[in-house]
């Protein structure tokens, strides 16, 4: 049985010490695909020379697949369910149910922190950061404790500030589900760098807003690469 990657079944997935993705093709998200993308979960380093039928590729699980279940990619992406992952649930309904995927926040915070190559943050209703994960220390150079109830605009150069770029970018969020930001970004130190980002609107269960999520990734040597020409 095959499902559709969320959030939810990743952590679930990463919980239950799975480490590798198995991928049936090479993720290039530039790339024009009509076929779904199909993961493969493994606890074990995979062999690149002998993975199973259909499957060419791997990615660490808190690597790419994360970005691919935000939906970076415009690719249906499923998992291939198998029966003893995740405790013989009887039909799909099963494998999405909200107690079955529920984590404690020490376990998310985990997660998040696993991502080192991503910064994820989120903000208040007013674009205000809130929270900070250690793969966001690295990508902006501000410790948590530097960066807490500050606004994201500072993230952001002072033209694309004056541009409104900052509200713009939430406002998109609110209204489309999701806001995508390649831009060029600022470090605390003042260097820029050329990073890609997602921005999710969060609710509560209500379905009051309650702020937003910010996925951003640094790309800044693929950008030079393909501007050389070597990529």
């Amino acid at each position: 049985m095959k499902v559709a990657l969320t959030p939810q079944l990743l952590g679930d997935l990463i919980e239950k010490g799975f480490t590798y993705m198995l991928a049936s093709e090479v993720y290039e998200p530039d790339a024009d695909r009509n076929a779904p993308i199909v993961l493969k979960p493994i606890k074990t380093t995979p062999i690149l020379q002998q993975l199973p039928d259909g499957y060419q590729t791997y990615y660490r699980i808190t690597r790419e697949p994360m970005q691919m279940c935000c939906g970076i990619s415009g690719t249906q992406i499923l998992v291939d369910y198998e029966v003893g992952i995740y405790d013989e649930p009887s039909d799909t309904e099963d494998v999405y149910n909200d107690s079955y995927f529920r984590m404690s926040e020490g376990f998310f915070r985990q997660v998040l922190d696993s991502l080192e190559d991503y910064a994820v943050f989120t903000t208040d209703n007013l674009g205000n950061v809130n929270s900070w994960n250690t793969g966001a220390q690295k990508v902006l150079g501000y410790t948590e404790n530097e960066v807490l109830g500050y606004s994201a605009s500072i993230f952001f150069t002072t033209e694309d500030v004056a541009r409104s770029m900052p509200a713009v970018e939430l406002g998109t969020a609110l209204r489309e589900g999701r806001a995508i930001d390649e831009r060029n970004h600022v470090r605390k130190d003042g260097s820029k760098f050329w990073g890609t980002g997602l921005v999710f609107p969060l609710y509560d269960e209500a379905h009051k807003h309650r702020g937003f999520t910010k996925i951003m990734r640094n790309l800044r040597e693929e950008k030079e690469s393909r501007e050389s020409g070597e990529i």
